[in-house]
């Protein structure tokens, strides 16, 4: 991965080929303005690489040329986002130019992990079904409700109350005065809800419209159609009783 030229790859990203937290840090690259490209499915070995390389044995994983691995979703994000600052692919990318931006954007990445979650807690999964490993149906029941711990529709009330009212600050972000890697990074996982009910917005417009106008982005659709680096990742959160099945 050295950077011979200025389109090397500035990082690999590593992940499972499912969206789960694959999503979030993708769109948190695939958004970076930085070069960069996936796991290559050909020759990664997971095994070997978490025996060797990763620090908490699990995935994402960022690769940085020179540079020690980085583990934990969070923190990639945060790595991505300082590259892309100090680079100038994308200025402001980590807030770091504004103390507030900074501060929402660690915030949209720790709501996005409770969300995240929730959804663990409630929802099933393509590996875990309906009434294993703690997924309930009255933790299902609560996640889609209007109350509880869980409950899906109190986090979005909560992130409605965080986008900006400001028309004038609406063209460049609409939680912060630039588009930091807190956005996209939340966007990630706000789209797995939208896979299983797109509903669960209405009650939202504000964030409605910010999921609506990041989907629309062109960085955006490689990702869902699988044809980023990160390649085709399947759907993780999978219809349960709520949704029908």
């Amino acid at each position: 991965m050295a950077a011979s030229s200025a389109d090397a790859p500035a990082f690999t990203l590593a992940y499972f080929d499912v969206l789960a937290l694959g999503l979030p840090t993708g769109m948190v690259a695939a958004h970076s303005g930085l070069p960069w490209r996936g796991k290559d499915p050909e020759t990664f070995d997971w095994p070997k690489v978490k025996a060797e390389e990763a620090p908490f044995n699990q995935l994402p994983l960022l690769f940085r040329p020179g540079r020690r691995p980085v583990a934990h979703s969070a923190a990639i994000a945060r790595a991505i986002a300082a590259m892309a600052h100090r680079s100038g692919a994308r200025p402001g990318y980590d807030g770091s130019d504004d103390e507030d931006d900074a501060a929402v954007s660690d915030m949209l990445i720790a709501e996005a992990l409770d969300v995240y979650a929730a959804l663990q807690k409630g929802q099933p999964t393509c590996f875990v079904k309906m009434g294993d490993g703690g997924k309930t149906d009255t933790a299902h029941d609560e996640l889609w409700s209007d109350t509880g711990r869980i409950s899906l529709s109190r986090h979005f009330a909560c992130l409605e109350k965080l986008v900006r009212d400001d028309d004038e600050e609406k063209s460049t972000g609409l939680f912060s005065k630039r588009r930091t890697a807190g956005e996209f990074f939340l966007w990630g996982v706000l789209h797995q809800v939208f896979l299983l009910d797109a509903a669960a917005f209405d009650a939202t417009p504000k964030l409605k419209a910010f999921y609506e106008i990041v989907a629309s982005m062109p960085e955006t659709n490689p990702l869902i159609e699988g044809t980023s680096p990160m390649g085709a990742m399947r759907q993780y959160f999978v219809a349960g009783p709520r949704q029908g099945a």
